[in-house]
């Protein structure tokens, strides 16, 4: 039987089983994620926050109040942005167990947003679609990202399902995943986002359909333009898209048991975090820093080069673009810069820009007739024609050779990490010996969710980020922040008990100088020592 025969056959195979092709897309993607967890520990500190969460939300229900930082405005302000991805994560936790449940809960939903790229590219009828999702799932920053065990896949299954619906105009699908991002992911205004760029995208294309009458004067020309833009972007679809995602958005905000402190949290969150961020002022976490180009380049290879390409078709042939390819420079675009200036962006990055390239490559190959090249190509010599076919089949191992390296390389990344033991003991010594309430002051804002998950019966100083405590009261962050790099030498008791209120001190075993420094003062005896850290009680 020849080679095409068996070829076209298995595609006939596959057609009559498309349920079959996204199970085994589901399941390659499931078994790489859950490969890459296969650690004794977790790479990310708010990993044992939101595992703490997930249990105390089975426990007690909803947290309203967050007395555990006793000096942010997370005391008064609380949200959990987080609230449906916690909720989700119960039955993972509850019969796997902790660290194995919320691992699997992990892998798990990052292979589910492989499939549901997947079926995105499916049904745009993308050719290549097992290409572009390839190079999605082992893309090395985005694979680390992704399987971090925190909100991302969550966040992007959301964010994507609602990228489809828009294409589609399905409002009320729309609406209902505007409602729960929310309740889902702090970053919820994406969506929005994502709708005012298709509204720029549709407009662009609008506008270049056009054919504006000719004129001498460039000025009437240039007003012609103006003015169909502004009446495309207003356009009466455009400002229903607009209007229901608004709608969602708003009633997620209102109809939620966070109301109205949720509204404090988004300046919070959106603003101070996201978009001014304190990275020169203070220690904020390392998402946050910039990205420098060619490590970008680097970590995510194969996106870049098939982006490079997408970029060039785009160059070569913009006027006769569709709104979905506008749609996507656009997101990749801007993601790109966004990563530049905070590494933690790359996670929506990669998944717009293969969405780029799946569109510029898909339109290249329809407009430019690239299958007629092939075959004239191999029809000149018989030679020809193997000399592509050996060129493609070392295209392919190639690409199989860098996606295998990529998921080692991160699987690397994730052999380190914070174990699943860490600060546990001086945990259990504080459960035991502290009162309940009393504040224990901690040497990194770090630390806090290890700290948490292990003890909830007391509370701490900062966590999650520190710019909740310098917006709290910059001069006490500044005071702490000098207690704990041991720049402050004297009168540490009095700062310690009387400021901060606090009746232990968890020092870590890296800060030798500040342990040194509590001694001297005299005002601390330290009563618990493990290989974590040093317990000093403030007496």
């Amino acid at each position: 039987m020849k080679w095409s025969i068996v070829a076209i056959k298995l595609r006939e195979l596959i057609a009559r089983n498309q349920f079959v092709l996204y199970l085994a897309v589901f399941g390659l993607a499931f078994f790489c994620y859950l490969w890459i967890q296969s650690t004794a520990s977790l790479v990310d500190p708010d990993s044992f926050y939101h595992l703490k969460m997930v249990k105390l939300i089975a426990e007690r229900g909803p947290i309203l109040d967050f007395p555990w930082l006793q000096f942010t405005v997370l005391k008064n302000y609380y949200t959990d942005h987080h609230f449906l991805y916690h909720v989700a994560a119960i039955p993972f936790v509850s019969i796997m167990g902790d660290f194995v449940g919320f691992k699997y809960y992990t892998a798990f939903l990052a292979a589910l947003f492989i499939v549901l790229c997947y079926w995105f590219f499916k049904k745009q009828k993308i050719k290549g679609a097992e290409f572009f999702t390839l190079i999605l799932l082992f893309a090395p920053a985005f694979m680390f990202r992704i399987s971090l065990t925190k909100a991302t896949a969550f966040s992007l299954i959301l964010l994507f399902l609602g990228i489809y619906f828009i294409f589609q105009k399905k409002y009320w699908p729309l609406f209902l995943v505007a409602f729960l991002y929310v309740w889902s992911y702090g970053g919820y205004f994406l969506i929005l986002g994502m709708a005012l760029i298709y509204v720029a995208a549709d407009t662009i294309y609008l506008v270049l359909q056009k054919k504006f009458e000719d004129s001498r004067k460039i000025w009437q020309r240039l007003n012609n333009i103006i003015k169909n833009t502004v009446k495309y972007f207003f356009g009466k679809q455009h400002l229903k898209l607009l209007g229901i995602i608004a709608l969602g958005l708003a009633l997620g905000i209102v109809i939620n048991p966070y109301f109205p402190k949720n509204l404090y949290f988004i300046w919070q969150q959106l603003v101070q975090i996201g978009l001014i961020n304190y990275q020169g002022v203070v220690n904020v976490g390392g998402e946050w820093y910039p990205y420098r180009a060619w490590n970008l380049i680097s970590d995510i290879n194969l996106v870049a080069l098939v982006g490079f390409i997408a970029y060039v078709i785009f160059i070569f042939s913009f006027k006769k673009q569709q709104t979905k390819l506008y749609f996507f420079l656009l997101t990749s675009v801007l993601f790109l810069i966004l990563t530049l200036k905070s590494k933690r962006y790359v996670e929506y990055l990669v998944p717009n820009l293969v969405f780029f390239a799946a569109f510029s490559i898909n339109f290249a190959s329809a407009n430019y007739n690239l299958s007629a090249v092939y075959h004239r190509i191999k029809n000149i010599a018989h030679l020809m024609k193997y000399l592509v076919m050996v060129i493609l089949l070392y295209l392919g191992i190639v690409v199989i050779a860098v996606c295998i390296r990529n998921g080692m390389a991160t699987k690397q990344a994730f052999n380190g990490g914070i174990g699943f033991q860490n600060f546990a003991g001086v945990s259990q010594y504080l459960k035991t010996n502290a009162q309940p309430g009393q504040i224990i002051m901690h040497t990194d804002w770090d630390d806090f969710p290890m700290l948490f998950y292990n003890n909830d019966r007391n509370y701490y100083i900062v966590g999650l980020d520190p710019t909740f405590m310098y917006n709290y009261n910059k001069d006490l962050y500044n005071l702490y922040a000098d207690i704990t790099t041991a720049k402050k030498k004297d009168n540490l008791y009095q700062a310690v008990k009387v400021t901060f209120k606090a009746s232990y001190f968890i020092v870590n075993k890296d800060r030798a100088q500040l342990k040194k420094n509590l001694e001297n003062d005299g005002g601390f005896v330290m009563v618990y020592e493990d290989g974590d850290c040093w317990l000093y009680q403030v007496k």
